[in-house]
């Protein structure tokens, strides 16, 4: 119950980011084209174009993450092997970028990107428990095709001929 809440927040806070984060880029492309500025002699036009670049990768793999997590609030699973590959560039990206913002603009988005990056490593970490309410894994007992518990001991022998 408490993955499915975390990746519907952790979801919907990752597509909010995503258009932040778009504004923001556009915003820097078109104040960078009204006051064409460079950096450090660049064409201010090669800067303007990497930044709406920016805004769509950026956009792409935000949007990407927030699908993964949406996904696993909608089938009550953890990610596969993919999705927790993505989560964990997300969440290593957004620890960085946190200590980043930090040091250049103060606590405010820095908590923000923290809280992010918490509900990401909560999402990876917690527990995988199925309908039944067992954890997932093979930690239960083994069964048949029917669903009934298979016999407990070596394969061929049944426990009823053991010594």
């Amino acid at each position: 119950m408490a993955r499915t809440v975390v990746a519907w927040v952790t979801g919907l806070l990752l597509l909010a980011e995503t258009l932040g984060v778009i504004l923001l880029c556009l915003t820097l492309g078109t104040v960078v084209d009204n006051q064409t500025m460079s950096l450090a002699g660049t064409d201010p036009g090669l800067v303007v174009d990497a930044t709406y670049v920016l805004a769509v990768v950026a956009g792409l793999f935000l949007a990407l993450c927030a699908t993964v997590a949406l996904l696993c609030a909608l089938r009550r699973r953890a990610p596969g092997r993919t999705g927790r590959v993505l989560l964990i560039v997300a969440a290593v990206l957004h620890g960085v970028l946190a200590a980043l913002t930090f040091a250049l603009t103060g606590p405010a988005v820095s908590v923000f990107l923290l809280v992010v990056l918490g509900l990401l490593v909560w999402l990876l970490l917690a527990e995988n428990r199925a309908a039944g309410g067992q954890t997932g894994g093979d930690s239960g007992p083994a069964s048949d095709a029917d669903g009934d518990p298979a016999p407990a001991g070596p394969p061929g022998i049944s426990p009823s001929t053991a010594p």
